[in-house]
C-alpha cells in the first residue's frame, strides 16, 4: 500500500476553473487485484528535472510508444510507487484535448481538458497559473479510496464515455467525445519513483458464419443531399473531383431539397439560385433549397437515383382550415395544388434530365392532419399515373425521429387503400443521438418501428449528427453513427441509407463536421474535401455495398462485433465487421462464398485504406484482425469509378 501522500498539487488541479468535482463521499474500498493475461510494456520512472517547454515546472515523464486505437482498455500495473510527496499523472492526449488521471495514496481524479482553440486561453490578468498554450479544463471528478492501489485502468468505450477503475473496480465515468492517440506518465514533483507496466488486453477470437440462403432486403444505394448552392461554388477542378468522390464512395442517390416556399405559381423557377429558399446553420452561408437538373443529368449517367419531396410548401399549395376550437391552422397542404406541383417537377425533370425521380415523398418532416396525408397520397398517385409516371414510387411522409416515424406509419395505416398506395416507408432517426451512451436501448424503438412499418421496403432518408452537445470532429462520435448505419441495414432492413448533406458550404467548422460528409475547401481552390471522420465510417458501408446486392445472413456470438454481409448476382460478396469493443478481435469468416480480393480498413489513422484481402483457404474461410474501434470491409466488389470520356452536364449553370 502507498504511504499517505500530500495532496496540495491535487487540490489545485481539482479547484481549477471549469471543474465539476462532485461532493466528497465515503472512500471506496479497493478489492484485491490479480494480473490477468495481457500484453505488458514495463517502465520505470525516477524523478529528474526535465524541462518541458510550455508545460510549467520541470517534471519526470515516461512516454508509451504506442498509437492508441479508437476504443481501448489500458491498465497501469503498479509494482512500486513512491511519488515523493506528490502524485502521479497518467496523461492521454489527442488532437482536440486530453484526459488525465491523477492518483496519490488516498485519492484519484479523472479530468478532461480542451486545448485546440485560442479561445480557451485565460484573459489578461487571470490569477491562474499560466502555460504556454491555450487550455481549459472541461470536467473533473475525484474519488477517495482505501486499500493498496495495484492497478489503474482507463477505458474509452463505444458509448462515447471514459471510465476509471482502481484494482478492477470502476469508480468514475464521464462522457468523452474527443479522440486520444498517445499516453504518458508523469510525476508531479521532483522527487520519487514509479515502477510498473502498461497492460493491454489480448485479441479475442470470433467466428462469423455467412449464410447466403438467408436473403433480406435488396440494396438501392447510399447518398444524401448535394445542395446546388454549395456545388455551384466548386471550381471546375473541384466539380470533376466531386464526381470522382461520388463514384468512389458510391453516393449515387441525390435526395432533392427543391425550392419550396419560394416556388412561383407558374413553377418556372425550380433551379434559379437567386430564388433558393435559404437554409441557415448558425452564421454560415445560406445553403439554399433549389434544384439543378444539369447535376441530376450527370448523376443519372452514372447510374444514380433521385428522391424528391417538398419540405415547406409554397403558400399557394396550402390551405388554412379551422381546428376543433375554431382557430386557423396554417400550413396545411391543399392536396390538389400539392399534387400539381409534384407532377410539375416530374415533368420538368423528364424534359431536362430525361426521366423523372425514382421516388417521391409525401412531405419531409412537416406534420399534417391524418386525413390530409391520406388525401395527399391518393391524389398524388392519381395525378402521377394520369401524367404517365406510373413507375414513380411513393414513400410515406418522413418524420425527424424514429418515434415520430412510428406515429406516421400508424397514421398512414389507418386507411388500407392509402397504405397499399405507399411503396416505401421512410423516416429519419435523429432520436438515436439521445442513445449514444446506450446505443442498444434504441433497438426497442426499432422493434416498434418494424411492427408499425408492416414489412414494406424502408428508405432511411436522413442521418447526421445535429445534437448541440455532440458538435465535434471526432472519430469516436463518427463510429457511434456507424453503429446506427449497422442498425439501419441489419435491424431495419434499409434499402437505402442517406446522410443529411453530402456537400454543404459552411464557415463554422462544427456544422460541416456533423451535418455534411464534404465541404468546399476555399483555401485550396474550392475543391471538395471530407468535412470530418464521418465520411470514412459511412464509406466503410457505402463503397462496397452496391445497388442490386442483397443482404444475406451473417452471425457471430460476439455482441461487440457488428457484422453484416451482402451478395450480388454476379458472385460479388462484401462483409462489414465493426469492432466496438476495447480489445482486438481476430474474426474467422466462414462460408463467405467467392474469395475476397480486397480489405478496406477504417480507424482514426486510416481513411478507407485498401489492402490485399487476408488469405482464403479451400474451405472459403478468411481471417481478419480488427482493432478496437476499427471497421474492416472484406470484399471482391470493385470500387466505383468514372467512365472514360466522362463529362459534366452544366445546363443552367
Amino acid at each position: 500500500m502507498w504511504p499517505l501522500l500530500l495532496t496540495g498539487w491535487l487540490a489545485i488541479a481539482v479547484g481549477a476553473a471549469g471543474s465539476s468535482s462532485r461532493p466528497e463521499a465515503e472512500p471506496v474500498e479497493l478489492p484485491a487485484w490479480t494480473l490477468t493475461a495481457g500484453q505488458t510494456e514495463p517502465f520505470e520512472l525516477t524523478a529528474t528535472e526535465v524541462r518541458v517547454w510550455g508545460g510549467g515546472a520541470p517534471t519526470a515523464r515516461t512516454y508509451c510508444p504506442e498509437l492508441l486505437p479508437a476504443m481501448f482498455e489500458r491498465t497501469l500495473v503498479i509494482d512500486r510507487a513512491d511519488p515523493g510527496g506528490g502524485a502521479f499523472e497518467w496523461i492521454f492526449t489527442g488532437e482536440l484535448g486530453g484526459v488525465t488521471v491523477t492518483a496519490d495514496g488516498a485519492s484519484a481524479t479523472l479530468s478532461q481538458r480542451f486545448y485546440d482553440s485560442l479561445g480557451l486561453s485565460d484573459p489578461a490578468g487571470s490569477q491562474r497559473p499560466r502555460v504556454r498554450h491555450p487550455e481549459r479544463e472541461w470536467s473533473s471528478q475525484r474519488v477517495s479510496y482505501r486499500g493498496g492501489l495495484q492497478a489503474v485502468t482507463v477505458s474509452f468505450d463505444h458509448k462515447s464515455q471514459v471510465s476509471l477503475s482502481l484494482n478492477g473496480r470502476e469508480v468514475l465515468r464521464q462522457q468523452c467525445l474527443f479522440d486520444v492517440s498517445r499516453h504518458q506518465v508523469r510525476l508531479s514533483g521532483t522527487q520519487g519513483r514509479l515502477k510498473g507496466a502498461f497492460c493491454s488486453p489480448l485479441a479475442a477470437a470470433a467466428t462469423v458464419r455467412i449464410d447466403p440462403d438467408e436473403r433480406y432486403q435488396e440494396i438501392m444505394g447510399f447518398g444524401g443531399i448535394t445542395t446546388p448552392t454549395a456545388y455551384a461554388m466548386l471550381s471546375p477542378e473541384g466539380k470533376r473531383r466531386w464526381w470522382e468522390l461520388l463514384a468512389t464512395y458510391n453516393l449515387l442517390i441525390q435526395r432533392e431539397y427543391p425550392i419550396g416556399t419560394r416556388l412561383n405559381p407558374e413553377m418556372t423557377n425550380w433551379e434559379v439560385l437567386d430564388d433558393a429558399t435559404p437554409h441557415y446553420y448558425g452564421d454560415n452561408f445560406p445553403n439554399g433549397e433549389v434544384s439543378d437538373f444539369g447535376y441530376l443529368k450527370t448523376l443519372r449517367r452514372l447510374g444514380g437515383h433521385v428522391f424528391f419531396e417538398f419540405w415547406g410548401l409554397p403558400p399557394w399549395a396550402t390551405q388554412t382550415p379551422q381546428d376543433g376550437s375554431g382557430n386557423p391552422r396554417r400550413g396545411v397542404a391543399e392536396p390538389n395544388a400539392y399534387a400539381k406541383a409534384m407532377v410539375a417537377y416530374c415533368e420538368e425533370s423528364r424534359r431536362k434530365v430525361g426521366q423523372p425521380p425514382d421516388v417521391v415523398g409525401i412531405q419531409n418532416e412537416v406534420p399534417q392532419p391524418t386525413e390530409v396525408w391520406h388525401q395527399m397520397t391518393l391524389t398524388l398517385r392519381k395525378e402521377l399515373d394520369r401524367a404517365g409516371f406510373q413507375a414513380v414510387r411513393i414513400h410515406m411522409s418522413d418524420a425527424s425521429t424514429l418515434g415520430g416515424g412510428i406515429q406516421r406509419a400508424e397514421a398512414f395505416r389507418q386507411s388500407d387503400t392509402v397504405w397499399k398506395t405507399i411503396d416505401y416507408t421512410a423516416t429519419h432517426v435523429y432520436d438515436y443521438l439521445a442513445h449514444l451512451d446506450k446505443p442498444d436501448e434504441f433497438d426497442t424503438l426499432i422493434a416498434r418501428w418494424n411492427q408499425a412499418a408492416g414489412g414494406k421496403p424502408f428508405l432511411s432518408t436522413e442521418i447526421c449528427n445535429n445534437a448541440p452537445r455532440l458538435q465535434i470532429n471526432s472519430y469516436r462520435v463518427a463510429l457511434s453513427m456507424g453503429q446506427l448505419y449497422h442498425k439501419n441495414l441489419v435491424l431495419m432492413d434499409a434499402s437505402a441509407v442517406c446522410y443529411c448533406w453530402l456537400l454543404l458550404n459552411v464557415v463554422q467548422p462544427s456544422y460541416g463536421a456533423t451535418r455534411s460528409l464534404f465541404v468546399p475547401d476555399e483555401s485550396h481552390g474550392f475543391v471538395p474535401v471530407p468535412s470530418s471522420r464521418q465520411l470514412r465510417v459511412f464509406g466503410a458501408f457505402s463503397r462496397r455495398i452496391r445497388e442490386g446486392m442483397h443482404r444475406i445472413g451473417a452471425a457471430t456470438a460476439d455482441k461487440d462485433l457488428l457484422v453484416s454481409a451482402y451478395a450480388g448476382k454476379d458472385g460479388g460478396r462484401t462483409v462489414v465487421l465493426l469492432n466496438r469493443s476495447g480489445r482486438p478481435i481476430r474474426a474467422r469468416v466462414e462460408n463467405a462464398g467467392e474469395p475476397f480480393r480486397e480489405m478496406e480498413i477504417v480507424d482514426p489513422y486510416r481513411e478507407n485504406t485498401v489492402d490485399a484481402a487476408p488469405g482464403v483457404d479451400g474451405n472459403k474461410t478468411a481471417e481478419a484482425l480488427i482493432d478496437p474501434g476499427a471497421i474492416v470491409t472484406l470484399t471482391n466488389v470493385p470500387l466505383g469509378r468514372l467512365p472514360q470520356g466522362f463529362n459534366i452536364d452544366s445546363e443552367g449553370r
